[in-house]
């Protein structure tokens, strides 16, 4: 039987992909010998009918869904038109006031950043990988997770972390009523924020300080979305005086268009 050459050569990039993990144009281009316009067409297909999403963070194409040929990862439906949506409110905010925004979900005993709109801040950032995980307990966006949780799920949490130092409560030397305390604070803040002995995931100190407010879909809280900026520039209450507003108000957008998706 005839094939379709342009459906095999789709399948193609999408197989690439799935076994490959994260791809620039030019990976693509190398791996399957396809004219780079070629590619620039298919992709733009593929990412009309969310098969495949381009991050904003790295630039880096990546599948959505799993190619039976190839063991994948793929996202839960509809999670990847959620994560489209998110990261629009997020690069409308980063527009609009400059600072960038990374948008995190939950995953096991940590958050991962699914995107960030570093690379359209007019400000230099220390730079960060989509699909990086980081600390539930340290950073911005696990502190505002953690705080909407019901105690019993953030006990838990802390339970199941508490031989693992690097995603534990003791790599930050802080007891559960610690723990307790600084949700409590943040709940009365409204936002959540790195505590201070929290530096990133690199071997260097990202010098950032981050705010983060929930994004909810119906009754549950989808994600977090987070504004970033470097500590030596403001401290976090004078950051979160200007810009709090804002961020509450982008979170609050995506929350009302997640809705629509259910």
């Amino acid at each position: 039987m005839k094939q379709v050459r342009s459906l095999d050569r789709g399948l193609d990039l999408m197989e690439v992909l799935a076994r490959e993990g994260a791809q620039t144009l030019a990976q693509l281009h190398a791996a399957t010998g396809l004219p780079k316009s070629t590619i620039r067409r298919l992709l733009a297909t593929l990412q009309a009918r969310r098969i495949v999403r381009q991050t904003v963070s790295d630039g880096r194409y990546r599948i959505n869904i799993a190619m039976p040929s190839v063991l994948g990862d793929p996202l839960p439906p509809l999670a990847a038109a959620a994560i489209d949506l998110v990261v629009a409110a997020a690069t409308d905010l980063t527009r609009d006031v400059g600072w960038p925004s990374d948008i995190h979900v939950p995953e096991g005993v940590a958050m991962r950043i699914v995107d960030s709109t570093r690379p359209l801040s007019p400000f230099h950032m220390f730079t960060v990988e989509a699909n990086r995980r980081v600390s539930i307990f340290g950073s911005a966006a696990g502190l505002c997770y953690l705080s909407t949780l019901p105690p019993a799920a953030v006990a838990a949490l802390e339970a199941r972390t508490r031989d693992d130092l690097r995603w534990s409560l003791a790599r930050f030397r802080m007891t559960p009523a610690d723990l307790e305390a600084e949700l409590a604070a943040t709940r009365a803040r409204g936002y959540g924020r790195r505590l201070p002995g929290y530096v990133g995931e690199s071997p260097r100190s990202d010098e950032l300080f981050a705010i983060a407010v929930p994004v909810r879909q119906g009754d549950r809280v989808w994600g977090i979305m987070t504004l970033a900026w470097p500590r030596a520039h403001l401290p976090v209450e004078d950051f979160a005086a200007r810009f709090l507003a804002p961020l509450q108000a982008a979170a609050g957008r995506a929350s009302t268009q997640l809705d629509d998706l259910l």
